[in-house]
């Protein structure tokens, strides 16, 4: 297989240039030194040309090895100017690393230099904020540093100088440091009277709702009382607003704490509504609800809701509410009553299988 003879680059052009100069001067001065020996002994010009090409062709084999086959393109020669200017990328390079490290070294030496500064404490102070220097009169001097010591001495020489402006900024600083006090204790108190009113309202809200609830559950059972009295006369008189519903009428006007019958909707008659009407919530369990905790239902409690919900499942059946209250209607508000009294049979179910 034969060898396989790579292109050589620019850098390798310049290299082996410089090789065959060295090279070159190496065999100029063999060949004057081989021409005083043949001069000496008469040998002739053409045999000693002969062997010095002889003796060149030598040391090219045992340095270079054998060389490259011809190539059809022109002899490649090196490009000067692309190895100048890669010397110069170079050597700017270097140049910049060196810098580098330079500054490196500088600021290595700056930070040492500022570990050691000291300023003293009288300077430090924000004089356009009204601050003042830290104060060492409580301190003990046993226990200071020498910048310490120096500082507690200079304030003392200071007080002693300035006592009746001393005194002055200690009365300022002391009635301001009571004001801050006294305006602190005020926003506290505030906030408290706020959170006490706070709670105040909302405890007449929950009275006020309490209240209303049980006014409607006990017009409620009135209105049932009514309607099921045979010795009462309806007629059919009865529309769908006039039934009472096991649920709370929707308020018209918040400000008047006015309730409509008349407003109620079949999209009204929710689990949530009915079991709200049905099964109320005792003032313990609200606040518990308030705050997120569930309480344990006790078996009295749940008697009394199954009493309550199986009394109403007896007034909404839907065969004998037919029976006993669908008579009384009018005509038009006959379906809707209808639907709405489906409706609450479907719930009461739902509640009762709970």
């Amino acid at each position: 297989m034969a060898k396989l003879h790579l292109k050589r680059t620019p850098a390798e052009e310049a290299e082996r240039a410089l090789r065959k100069a060295r090279k070159a001067a190496k065999t100029a001065r063999k060949r004057s030194h081989l021409s005083e020996e043949a001069g000496k002994h008469g040998e002739s010009s053409s045999k000693r040309r002969r062997r010095g090409e002889a003796i060149d062709s030598d040391l090219d084999e045992e340095i270079y090895g054998p060389p490259p086959p011809p190539s059809l393109s022109s002899a490649h020669k090196p490009d000067y100017d692309t190895i100048l200017s890669e010397l110069e990328d170079a050597r700017f390079r270097e140049k910049m690393w060196d810098a580098l490290r330079h500054d490196e070294r500088l600021d290595g030496i700056d930070a040492r230099f500022n570990d050691y500064a000291h300023v003293p404490d009288r300077w430090r102070a924000n004089a356009a904020s009204g601050g003042s220097s830290e104060d060492h009169t409580d301190m003990d001097p046993r226990f200071m540093d020498d910048d310490t010591y120096t500082e507690w001495i200079r304030a003392g020489m200071w007080r002693r100088k300035n006592a009746r402006q001393y005194e002055e900024e200690a009365r300022m600083k002391a009635e301001k440091a009571a004001r801050g006090a006294r305006r602190k204790e005020m926003k506290a108190e505030t906030t408290r009277l706020e959170k006490v009113a706070e709670e105040r309202r909302k405890q007449k809200k929950r009275e006020r709702e309490s209240q209303r609830e049980e006014n409607a559950r006990a017009e409620y059972d009135r209105k049932w009382k009514d309607l099921l009295d045979p010795n009462a006369r309806h007629g059919s008189t009865l529309s769908f607003g006039d039934i009472p519903w096991p649920l709370f009428v929707p308020m018209v006007h918040s400000d008047t704490a006015h309730s409509d019958s008349s407003s109620i909707t079949l999209e009204h008659f929710t689990t949530t509504a009915i079991s709200a009407f049905l099964i109320p919530i005792s003032t313990i369990s609200a606040l518990a609800q308030d705050v997120g905790v569930s309480l344990p239902t006790h078996d009295r409690d749940k008697k009394e809701k199954k009493e309550k919900l199986r009394e109403t499942m007896l007034r909404f059946h839907p065969d004998k509410f037919e029976g006993r209250v669908m008579r009384k209607v009018i005509e038009t508000d006959k379906d809707r009553v209808r639907e709405a009294v489906g409706q609450v049979a479907r719930v009461l179910n739902t509640l009762m299988e709970e």
